[in-house]
């Protein structure tokens, strides 16, 4: 295989070659204004660049902002769906289960009602509070026990 110049580590011979080649040949006079004219180029397709640039990211931006409206608005859906369908649930069951408790063990209406919406509450509080946070470490259970002994 032929080896070329550059391949090889030293640049000796490239080196050599350009000095002999400036020498040789003279670089041609260059336009007057040729600078100022490369650099108002320059300039302008940076700001081209730029612009478009921009452009590209303010339309990912757009089409993130929509995915995430959609998201949120998912959310609340489903939120408000599943609101519904515990209230609804619950309603049901108090129905169904008031009158039998007031037959079968004589408890006052009027005191179990607001006593099953804490309880409810606080059921619903609980899951909430789990799904976000995950089950209480041992430490903090052993604090609310000593709390709750306290009192």
């Amino acid at each position: 295989m032929n080896e070329l110049p550059h391949d090889r580590p030293d640049h000796d011979l490239d080196r050599a070659l350009d000095q002999a080649l400036a020498h040789s040949l003279p670089a041609p006079e260059l336009p007057a204004g040729f600078h100022a004219r490369l650099q108002a180029a320059l300039a302008d397709e940076a700001a081209h660049d730029l612009a478009r640039q921009r452009r590209e990211l303010e339309a990912e931006h757009a089409r993130q902002l929509a995915l995430l409206q959609r998201g949120y608005v998912r959310v609340k859906r489903d939120t408000l769906a599943m609101v519904l369908a515990v209230a609804f649930s619950a309603g049901a069951v108090v129905h169904w289960a008031l009158p039998w408790l007031h037959e079968t063990a004589g408890i006052d209406l009027s005191e179990l009602v607001p006593l099953i919406a804490v309880v409810i509450g606080l059921v619903a509080g609980a899951s909430v509070w789990v799904e976000r946070f995950g089950v209480p470490s041992a430490q903090m259970r052993g604090l609310m026990r000593g709390l709750l002994r306290r009192r």
